[in-house]
């Protein structure tokens, strides 16, 4: 690797960034799940929580009252777990937002140091072959011998 022009640090540079990168990324996407799952949870608690109070409006219509109010108190449960549920999404939301622009950065990184690395290979693969005595002369020898001949 050497002999390429890449030295030890640059490898261990581009192995940190990746290992960062991938352990990023997989947070990333952990927390896309969770913010899916919360999503559906809302959405699930809500509709229970619809369907109890017309449930309730139901009881109240037959003129079971106390139906009514035990629907109406277990609606109140849910809608104290939908509450939390909504204050986790959010939370999840900015942390997901936050995950997102160091995963974007440590992109940017990770192509920085594989640009480098590719020009240090590069440059050695020019070193190397301007050094090896494989060089093109400047002018082709036969044409020289004419001109100097003043053909």
């Amino acid at each position: 690797m050497k002999r390429k022009g890449v030295t030890p640090d640059m490898l261990e540079m581009a192995n940190d960034v990746g290992v960062a990168l991938e352990q990023s990324t997989e947070g990333l996407r952990a927390t896309q799940d969770s913010v899916e799952t919360q999503q559906r949870l809302a959405k699930t608690l809500d509709m229970q929580s619809n369907s109890i109070y017309e449930r309730a409006k139901s009881a109240i219509e037959s003129g079971d009252e106390e139906m009514a109010r035990k629907l109406l108190m277990e609606r109140e449960t849910i809608k104290a777990k939908l509450l939390k549920t909504l204050k986790s999404l959010a939370e999840d939301n900015k942390r997901l937002a936050t995950m997102k622009s160091n995963v974007e950065a440590l992109e940017a990184r990770a192509l920085e140091i594989e640009s480098l690395l590719r020009r240090s290979v590069g440059a050695s693969a020019l070193q190397d072959s301007s050094t090896s005595g494989f060089a093109l002369e400047p002018e082709d020898p036969l044409l020289k011998k004419f001109r100097d001949l003043g053909i």
